[in-house]
């Protein structure tokens, strides 16, 4: 049993959990989840424009996984 954290607040797994940054399939940059609500979808954005879709320049760069 462990004693209650310095700052009064529980200690959660999320706070001992790294972070892994979510990397787009088509364009790799770096995206963010975005929550939903009642009215609203999860969405996931890239983190430089704040939109779902890929810039046409970044797909026009991004390596060819395919064989």
């Amino acid at each position: 049993m462990t004693g209650p954290r310095p700052g009064g607040a529980p200690a959660t797994r999320e706070q001992h959990r790294p972070r892994i940054p979510l990397i787009c399939p088509r364009c790799g940059h770096e995206q963010r989840v975005v929550p939903g609500g009642p009215e609203r979808a999860v969405k996931v954005v890239h983190v430089a424009t704040g939109r779902e879709a890929c810039e046409p320049g970044d797909l026009a760069r991004a390596p060819d996984n395919g064989p």
